[in-house]
């Protein structure tokens, strides 16, 4: 019975309860999916009278996904970028990206517009919220959205450990150092934070191998307060490179950082960070919005430059 003049792959996917990827492959015969479902996709597909649209008919940015960043001034951001770029094409996607300049608004004006537009699924670097009106929101989306960067509720989420990543990255500078106190430097802790922000799980991980480990610590979020000659865990490599730079980038300083940025790379400043798999991420990302089996948690790497 035919009940829509023109139904699309959306709404066919919202009947289906399925993802929209998952609708595309049982329309396109792509293989991988299950064959039940595909028959299921196909009947109610016949059902409602779906005709493709040019879009359904060439294999050029045959799907869109939708991105939300903080910015690109991040090296992370910008690589992570370029991974979910080169991904999705070898697929046949496209990738639209939007951004909130860490604004809560911003970033909800972002997924709306997504949801206008029709993107095939959604994927999110949130600035993070405790708000039970957001909760309600994100999960009225009826597309696949997926959450990097920052947890919240019990929405899919595909990342690290950061209170784990942190508490592994503290112990290894802490087993390094003789004095028995530790810095710990992050502006943004300035700031009120959701509960499950990867900046408060960060914390949460160094303080907790600061007292395993016997060591007093000092939460700092002014540059003024910088001492070098106590070691620095910062909570981010761009926070890290504040503090090289206000003390003039020396040489005999311990400090560590998160991200792993390349730039350090051309410093003479010896840095501990943590390095997260970029490539690792983008993929899942993309295999949680096709409907794939995909990974939630993703391993991390300290990276030791100081030895």
């Amino acid at each position: 019975m035919k009940r829509f003049s023109k139904i699309t792959t959306t709404q066919l996917a919202r009947i289906c309860g399925v993802s929209q990827g998952t609708v595309d492959r049982a329309l396109h015969d792509r293989g991988d999916i299950n064959p039940q479902t595909k028959e299921k996709i196909l009947s109610i597909a016949r059902e409602y009278d779906y005709t493709p649209s040019l879009k359904n008919q060439t294999d050029v940015n045959s799907m869109l996904i939708g991105v939300v960043l903080f910015d690109l001034y991040n090296e992370f951001f910008s690589t992570l970028a370029m991974n979910l770029v080169n991904i999705a094409k070898k697929s046949g996607y496209s990738i639209l990206f939007q951004f909130s300049n860490k604004n809560i608004k911003d970033e909800r004006n972002a997924l709306e517009y997504f949801d206008y537009i029709g993107v095939d699924g959604i994927i999110l670097f949130s600035v993070g919220s405790d708000s039970e009106e957001y909760k309600n929101y994100l999960k009225s989306i009826k597309k696949p959205l997926v959450l990097i960067g920052n947890p919240m509720f019990d929405l899919p989420f595909i990342g690290i450990d950061n209170t784990k990543a942190m508490y592994d990255l503290t112990t290894i500078l802490a087993q390094k150092i003789n004095t028995d106190t530790i810095l710990y430097y992050s502006p943004i802790l300035n700031k009120k934070l959701n509960s499950t922000n990867a900046q408060n799980l960060r914390l949460q991980g160094f303080i907790s191998a600061c007292t395993y480990h016997g060591k007093q610590y000092k939460i700092i979020t002014d540059l003024n307060e910088i001492d070098s000659s106590f070691p620095i865990v910062c909570s981010t490599d761009y926070y890290a490179l504040q503090v090289l730079s206000y003390l003039n980038y020396p040489t005999n300083i311990t400090i560590a950082g998160c991200d792993n940025t390349s730039l350090f790379k051309s410093l003479q400043t010896p840095i501990i960070s943590i390095e997260t798999n970029s490539p690792l991420v983008a993929q899942q990302c993309i295999n949680y919005i096709l409907g794939k089996k995909y990974l939630s948690k993703i391993e991390y790497q300290i990276v030791d430059n100081s030895k």
